[in-house]
């Protein structure tokens, strides 16, 4: 066990589930020691993991010094505003965020979705057969895994597909630990954000559209959002909404390149054993790796002599719950079957979290899930790895994981 955990290690980010499991063994939470010199409790056990998101004495509202101390910067400004979105929230203000969004995100609505996501789905397609053809190697992240969340939660939100670039290297940077990237790079990325964010805003008081961030800004005239509320939003859906699905697509491509026989039984056992492939990469590669930090606002005991104290910092690693072999057999082998009818029923994963924020998102990712992998195998049967999995990059960090880059032939 190593004495502190650096996030920003690359091994680390590769491969973190040795890791979570020796921290598992030591019992339901461990404190560790973080490479930017703070430490935190975290949470690896699944009964705990359930148990913490559930529990009120879990705040999700950042204590006002947490992390590494930072002088005062636009850029630490600009994070500070933006950072205010409903995960960062307690009810009730959690509630009222999460009301004004809930209805965007409704199963009509994100069913209504499926006919425009076909669409892209075989779009991206055609265009990365294309390039196979011409260039015999293409990145499967950047050709297939994030344009298309990105151009389904941009059209849902009202962003213009020309902004997607920039917006995706500015999230990356804010989503990674400071310390895997270039000295700035994080503050200017808040900085940039804070001002797109202004601008779209700005554009959709002056020219409603017909998507969710031109509601929302509709609902702040009548007191739904304040302005800064509103800026928090617009980075939160944003994020959320492609991110995680991204990672989903990469990761699950990945697994099925690496595993010939599940890619081939998927193939031949239709819808249902594509939902099944999508519910086991939930659990086995979640793209959330943990929640947002959670603080407990008084002593939590947490059984089996694990004792929090009152006002210390607390992650929930999903990846690390998702992987407990006590409630996931052979946990960590890649087994869709698990989660077919009639094979037993598994326990339900955490992918995305558990309690009162679970995420308002997780139909959609399902269903892009479920439209995009099977096209994508099915028109492209012969597709390989264009490089060692073992070596492959991988996102940084303690929130969202899944590999950068996945080169294909």
């Amino acid at each position: 066990m190593p004495d502190l955990l650096n996030p920003a290690d690359p091994g680390f980010a590769r491969d973190p589930y040795p890791y979570y499991a020796r921290l598992r063994a030591r019992g339901p939470a461990a404190r560790v020691q973080l490479a930017n010199g703070t430490h935190a409790w975290l949470v690896t056990g699944y009964e705990q993991a359930r148990a913490v998101l559930a529990d009120a004495r879990f705040s999700n509202v950042p204590p006002a010094a947490a992390g590494r101390p930072k002088p005062d910067s636009p850029a630490q400004r600009a994070r500070g505003c933006l950072a205010r979105h409903m995960l960062n929230s307690d009810a009730p203000d959690h509630v009222r965020l999460r009301r004004l969004t809930t209805a965007a995100f409704t199963p009509r609505r994100v069913d209504a979705l499926r006919p425009r996501i076909e669409r892209l789905a075989d779009g991206l397609v055609a265009e990365l057969s294309g390039r196979l053809e011409r260039e015999g190697t293409a990145d499967l992240v950047d050709a297939f895994a994030f344009p298309l969340p990105v151009l389904v939660i941009g059209e849902v939100l009202g962003v213009p597909e020309a902004d997607r670039a920039d917006l995706r290297e500015w999230t990356y940077r804010v989503g990674s630990p400071a310390d895997a990237l270039a000295q700035g790079a994080v503050d200017e990325a808040w900085t940039r954000l804070h001002a797109y964010f202004t601008t779209l805003i700005g554009n959709k008081r002056r020219a409603p559209g017909d998507d969710l961030f031109s509601a929302l800004v509709h609902d702040a005239s009548e007191g739904g959002l304040d302005d800064g509320e509103l800026l928090a939003m617009a980075f939160l859906l944003l994020f959320a909404g492609y991110e995680t699905t991204m990672n989903l697509l990469a990761s699950a491509s990945l697994l099925l390149l690496t595993h010939a026989g599940e890619a081939a039984a998927a193939l031949r056992g239709g819808d249902a054993y594509w939902d099944a492939v999508t519910e086991e990469t939930l659990r086995h590669a979640s793209p959330l790796e943990g929640t947002t930090w959670r603080r407990t606002t008084e002593r939590v005991d947490l059984g089996g002599g694990t004792v929090i104290p009152a006002e210390d910092s607390v992650l929930v690693v999903l990846a690390a719950a998702n992987r407990d072999p006590g409630h996931f057999p052979s946990p960590d082998d890649f087994r869709p079957a698990r989660y077919l009818t009639g094979a037993g029923r598994p326990a339900p994963h955490l992918a995305f979290g558990h309690g009162p924020h679970f995420c308002l998102g997780s139909r959609l990712a399902r269903l892009e899930a479920a439209v995009a992998l099977p096209r994508l195998f099915g028109a492209l049967p012969g597709m390989g790895l264009a490089a060692d999995p073992a070596g492959l990059p991988y996102r940084p960090g303690l929130l969202v994981r899944g590999p950068r880059r996945l080169p294909v032939r």
